[in-house]
């Protein structure tokens, strides 16, 4: 029985339409991957502080006994040198980091219960930039968090622009050709500050 030109037609269009939702799935699952979600913005950030001020403070204080490790991230370190220990960055798990396990799990306890995902930043200030995330990569990209600006900083301080400009809020758009980073805070107390930085 010979079949009918009709339903060849229907055959081949019912083909080419999965052959078209395969390729928008494979499309779709690609973009996924490739999507970033912003980091936090200023008035999230100012939302939660409350309530992860208490642990922004215990992040500070340890901060301050593990005082040559001016970056502590979940999964590496910056030391400086300090008495035999030598300066340098070291990788999670690595027995010459010089900060036991224990510490580091610490860090990274209060950092996972706060959605800290890049960890602590200190400068000779004692100053503290809480870092909760960024997107975007080296000149293009940015990042956020909780700033804390230190009471007693040397006069020729190399500081956080929030900590110097004695404002409650501010921001700054990049300027490639002045060579000026982009930042906008807002002040959450005496200290602290909720943070952008970048692009740079």
């Amino acid at each position: 029985m010979r079949k009918s030109p009709f339903r060849l037609v229907i055959r081949l269009l019912a083909g080419a339409a999965g052959a078209f939702v395969i390729l928008l799935l494979l499309a779709g699952g690609f973009l996924i991957l490739l999507w970033e979600p912003e980091p936090p913005t200023l008035s999230e950030l100012q939302h939660k502080f409350p309530s992860r001020q208490s642990d922004l403070e215990t992040i500070l204080r340890m901060s301050d006994e593990d005082a040559p490790f001016w970056r502590i991230a979940p999964d590496f370190l910056w030391r400086e040198a300090k008495g035999s220990m030598v300066a340098g960055e070291f990788m999670a798990g690595d027995p010459n980091s010089g900060l036991t396990k224990s510490r580091w799990d610490q860090y990274r306890n209060i950092y996972r219960r706060n959605g800290i995902k890049l960890g602590i930043l200190r400068n000779k200030q004692h100053d503290a930039f809480i870092m909760l995330d960024s997107i975007g990569l080296l000149n293009r990209g940015h990042m956020t968090g909780y700033l804390y600006c230190s009471a007693d900083p040397s006069k020729d301080a190399d500081r956080f622009e929030p900590c110097t400009l004695h404002q409650d809020n501010g921001e700054r758009i990049f300027n490639p050709d002045k060579h000026e980073e982009a930042y906008s805070f807002q002040r959450l107390n005496a200290r602290w500050f909720a943070f952008d930085q970048g692009p740079s």
